[in-house]
């Protein structure tokens, strides 16, 4: 009897240690799962820096051999350079001129992803400089725990937990992608909101500018399709980013061409104003479509996100209950 009530309290102590490390090894299991997830999408962004800033190299060699002075170049915006155009005694774009500008887009879009990887790596660096302990303290933790089902449970024991442990894990890291998921896509999102302002505007005055507008209006209206194509080349750059988050959790992409529908705005307005007023309503009607996807797919990962956490949940609910019986 006395060696039965001995057992039980040794068995009893047992399940305490064990429960105690699981509730600490649970918490650091979250940040080893998040900087495994991070490392990988930071290999990802510094191969695609790499990529982009030779591209951007390339492009300006291309646009060095267009302008001597570079520097103004890059200080130039489209619309000073519709401008120039629009006061030509022809009156026409010549196929050199429209080379330029579509060169001069690219480059643009090129720039604006090249200083958006940059701030993504440093930010993601960042995030990483706080877990970069995480993985020793978790390999101790471990350490222990099996020491722990080494003396107080046995082999069968020992291996069911391991695949327990092991199943937590694999969802552990699919929550984590869904959650850089969401988080792209909710940058994305203030974007697509942002350009959707600017072209509300740039109607405004481009339908102002259509009945009759003067100098100012047109001005306006240049200066507010300027700012939206900055935006449309972040959307672009975003939704590249965006499409590689969606295919680590297995969903479709979207796409949203920047390039083209800005050309068609200044190409058209040389000739008619009605012309860039209907391109500006369709580029507005185009970013409302891509916030209502966009919006949608983010729902979409919330879904999962939250499914995945209840199968986490409910699978942690059977581990604590196993624990009790060894």
């Amino acid at each position: 009897m006395y060696k039965l009530e001995i057992d039980v309290f040794y068995n009893k102590r047992g399940q305490f240690m064990l429960k105690d490390i699981n509730n600490r090894i649970r918490e650091i299991k979250n940040e080893v799962a998040k900087k495994q997830v991070l490392e990988k999408k930071l290999n990802e962004l510094k191969t695609d820096l790499y990529k982009s800033e030779s591209d951007l190299s390339d492009l300006e060699y291309k646009l060095k051999k267009e302008l001597n002075d570079v520097e103004k170049l890059k200080k130039l915006s489209l619309s000073s350079i519709v401008s120039t155009i629009m006061n030509n005694k022809e009156m026409k774009i010549e196929k050199e001129e429209k080379e330029y500008i579509t060169a001069k887009i690219e480059y643009d879009k090129c720039n604006s992803k090249v200083i958006l990887l940059k701030k993504n790596i440093s930010d993601m660096e960042e995030r990483l400089n706080y877990l970069k302990t995480c993985e020793i303290e978790y390999s101790k933790l471990l350490r222990e725990k099996i020491d722990l089902i080494n003396t107080y449970g046995d082999e069968n024991d020992k291996k069911k937990i391991l695949d327990m442990e092991k199943y937590i894990d694999e969802y552990l890291m699919e929550i984590k992608e869904l959650e850089e998921s969401i988080s792209v896509g909710n940058c994305l999102m203030g974007e697509i909101k942002e350009t959707k302002k600017l072209l509300e505007s740039a109607k405004t005055w481009s339908n102002l500018d259509l009945f009759g507008g003067d100098l100012i209006s047109s001005l306006a209206k240049h200066s507010k399709v300027d700012e939206a194509q900055r935006h449309f080349s972040i959307i672009s750059n975003l939704l590249e980013r965006f499409n590689k988050e969606l295919e680590d959790v297995r969903i479709s992409s979207l796409n949203f061409s920047t390039t083209s529908r800005t050309l068609d705005i200044f190409f058209d307005n040389i000739f008619s104003d009605i012309s860039v007023n209907s391109q500006i309503n369709k580029s507005y009607d185009d970013v409302c479509n891509l916030e209502r996807r966009v919006n949608r797919i983010i729902g979409v990962l919330k879904e999962n996100k939250t499914r995945i956490s209840d199968v986490i949940s409910a699978k942690r609910e059977e581990y604590d209950e196993f624990i009790d019986t060894i």
